[in-house]
């Protein structure tokens, strides 16, 4: 007969979970997660089961998603968890592979504030224009929107930081 080896898995083994783990952008998604949830459970409730749709719920629901993938984007940038083509980073040498990078970093950070600034310049052109269903300007829409970019901004700007510092980097390293 074999001896039966158990598992040595104690409570003190698992990972623990730690708040300072998570910054401001993962509790503001989280937050407006939630209150996305809150909004189409009760258009899914007021059409559904009243029969007396809620009509201000899909236009509110349609700009929380907006905001929500915004900030999933900060979460991105900081995690540097975004989708990139590393196909010739493997036969790059070293050298190579961290100027590409830098460039990479740097061009993030242009392109996010350029997208800040156009973002910017929008809010108050378009402060006449209200909501369809909500007694609400357009441009606090747009003012989420540039504030994530703002968030992103500041996750691009330590990603620049790290990358130009003199260390290895790996280049999936979270900046936090």
């Amino acid at each position: 007969m074999t001896d039966c080896k158990t598992s040595n898995n104690t409570e003190d083994e698992q990972p623990s979970i730690s708040l300072a783990d998570y910054k401001f952008e993962d509790w503001l998604a989280f937050l407006l997660f939630w209150a996305l949830a809150i909004t189409v459970f009760s258009q899914f409730l007021s059409r559904y089961v009243l029969s007396s749709p809620l009509g201000w719920t899909e236009e509110l629901a349609r700009y929380q998603l907006v905001c929500l993938g915004f900030l999933g984007s900060c979460i991105g940038i900081r995690h540097n968890s975004h989708i990139f083509v590393m196909l010739f980073h493997r036969w790059m040498p070293i050298t190579w592979s961290q100027l590409v990078y830098k460039i990479i970093a740097v061009c993030n950070l242009l392109i996010l504030i350029l997208l800040a600034y156009f973002a910017w310049t929008i809010i108050p052109l378009i402060h006449i224009h209200k909501m369809a269903s909500l007694d609400v300007s357009v441009s606090v829409l747009y003012g989420a929107i540039f504030g994530s970019l703002l968030i992103m901004i500041i996750r691009s700007g330590q990603q620049v930081l790290v990358r130009f510092s003199n260390r290895l980097v790996s280049s999936t390293k979270n900046y936090e």
